[in-house]
């Protein structure tokens, strides 16, 4: 069983606080859910709402399709959402929302308990007896809870869509709380942005973070300062990262620029929307591929991750950390409004130690830039010996001082893009899902993840299979990582949120890989498992 809500309204109504509380209460009662939200540009006004996805199985993806439950705060609700209430449905509308505000008013002289009240109501929906809701409201709530019980009780809701507690130990996460986590276990000890929406969170969490852990957040003036303090950090001897959205990240481009030429190891997320220019800033979209992967002027390597579940999105930023020091370059970790925003619960065990930086020693003879058979020159930081840590932005020789000459231009050249060869045999294989056998192939990459798997399980039991491969890897790509599973025999079909199928045509130039279709959305919106299905049943039946 499952119920799906959308809790809509004006900004500054409080529905955000509703879903806040709401998911806080159900990861106490064990419950899984999934939350997401669609918010404009704006403090007050507008239009925004938030979905909830309940249910007795776990649930990483919004079910689309018709709402079992709607919560009306202004008349725009009545207009876009009721047209889509399931019949039988439950529909609180603006007028019943004013109830519970004036009962909230005179029973707790508050009006602000009324979001409170509202889960009390909905956990009555799903069934939670009046003493689990009471055990898990936040201390000082629990009559607001119980008022809330007492109206689904009045209004004849209780247990009307009855949804059973079967979570085990988890911890609940939005995503950049996931990439927050993800850095600090991998060592980050310095982190600067400056808050552009949907990457605004992130910092949030490190400001946080800062108050009881050895980490330092800055909120540089704007992101041309944040991602030099940030190089400044790395060589100084911390392991650093910035995270940024489109607008924020071209201005980072020549600093990028400058990591590639210092060889400074670097992580920097960015936190993908609707483009160009401002477009759609609250929105989601998978449009920064090719601007990440073609980032800073000049030639040399990178590393771009796009992890697509909370465990992966921790695992992999950890991860982005120690092979940014070990092969002395910029690590990108791609993230999206959909995936930022959302909330879930995460079951799998999450190691908890703490990556480091190796501090090593050399002494006078010590050459930043020492060319060797690997092509990884030996990386330490100043004031640690007699070593003395040289850099520039012009190419440099083996000291790092300046030179023009042409020979070893192309020596150093060779030696930055030739670490690919090595991140290569670094790369993260794809997460396979299906069968071996099945003869259409679904591609996705980064937060589409468990909509694609979703969708593929409902076509496969209905008789059309179909596998899926989520790279949480997209740069570098390499045969071996997709070689067990003989793509040249099957029908490939792509799923992105962007509307030039990117990762589709990263996948032709990197791999010979050709793309027979691509299903795209780029209006803003994530895709739900119900259109996705309907889309590929249309191709595959």
């Amino acid at each position: 069983m499952e119920m799906n809500i959308v809790i809509a309204g004006e900004a500054g109504q409080g529905a955000f606080s509703v879903e806040l509380e709401l998911t806080e209460t159900l990861s106490r009662l064990n419950t899984h859910f999934f939350a997401t939200k669609h918010y404009m540009s704006r403090v007050r006004g507008g239009h925004n709402y938030h979905m909830i996805r309940i249910a007795d199985h776990p649930v990483h993806a919004l079910r689309g399709g018709k709402w079992d439950m709607i919560v009306a705060l202004d008349g725009e609700t009545e207009r876009l959402h009721k047209p889509n209430l399931r019949e039988g449905g439950i529909y609180l509308s603006q007028e019943m929302a004013k109830e519970i505000g004036d009962a909230a008013k005179e029973a707790f002289g508050n009006i602000a308990a009324s979001n409170a009240i509202l889960v009390g109501i909905v956990l009555a929906v799903i069934g939670v007896s009046p003493e689990k809701v009471a055990e898990a409201a936040e201390p000082g709530k629990e009559e607001y809870l119980k008022k809330g019980v007492e109206f689904a009780a009045q209004w004849k809701l209780t247990g009307a869509f009855p949804v059973s507690a079967t979570a085990g130990e988890h911890r609940k996460f939005d995503g950049n709380q996931a990439l927050a986590l993800g850095a600090i276990l991998g060592g980050c000890q310095f982190m600067a942005g400056y808050p552009m929406t949907p990457a605004t969170s992130i910092m949030d969490y490190f400001s946080k973070a800062a108050a009881g852990l050895p980490i330092h957040f800055e909120q540089a003036e704007d992101e041309i300062a944040a991602i030099n303090m940030v190089l400044g950090a790395s060589y100084a001897g911390v392991r650093s990262m910035a995270a940024t959205s489109g607008g924020g990240f071209a201005l980072m481009q020549e600093a990028v620029s400058l990591a590639g030429m210092t060889e400074t190891p670097v992580v920097i997320a960015v936190s993908q929307r609707p483009g160009p220019a401002t477009g759609l800033p609250t929105r989601t979209e998978q449009a920064d591929l090719h601007f990440v992967l073609n980032a800073g002027h000049g030639e040399f390597s990178r590393i771009i991750f796009a992890p697509g579940a909370t465990g992966e999105m921790i695992a992999l930023t950890r991860k982005s950390f120690e092979l940014a020091d070990r092969y002395q370059i910029p690590v990108f970790i791609l993230t999206d409004q959909y995936f930022a925003d959302s909330v879930q619960i995460c079951e799998e065990e999450i190691p908890l130690d703490v990556g480091s930086r190796e501090y090593r020693e050399f002494d006078r003879t010590y050459k930043r830039y020492q060319l060797t058979d690997d092509g990884i020159s030996p990386l330490t930081f100043p004031g640690l010996s007699e070593a003395l840590v040289k850099l520039d932005s012009d190419e440099h020789d083996e000291e790092g001082k300046i030179t023009e000459d042409q020979g070893l231009r192309i020596r150093m050249a060779d030696k930055r893009r030739n670490k690919i060869t090595l991140l290569r045999k670094e790369a993260v294989s794809p997460t396979f899902y299906g069968d071996l056998d099945a003869s259409s192939f679904l591609f996705c990459w980064g937060s589409t993840k468990h909509i694609v798997k979703e969708a593929a399980e409902r076509l496969s039991s209905e008789g059309i299979p179909a596998a899926v491969l989520h790279f949480g890897q997209v740069y570098p790509l390499t045969p071996e990582m997709v070689a067990p599973y003989r793509l040249e025999e099957k029908r490939l079909i792509g799923v992105e949120n962007n509307a030039g199928g990117q990762f589709a045509r990263l996948l032709k130039s990197e791999l010979g890989l050709a793309v027979d279709h691509s299903v795209l959305k780029y209006d803003g919106d994530c895709f739900t498992v119900e259109e996705l299905y309907q889309a590929l049943k249309g191709l595959l039946s």
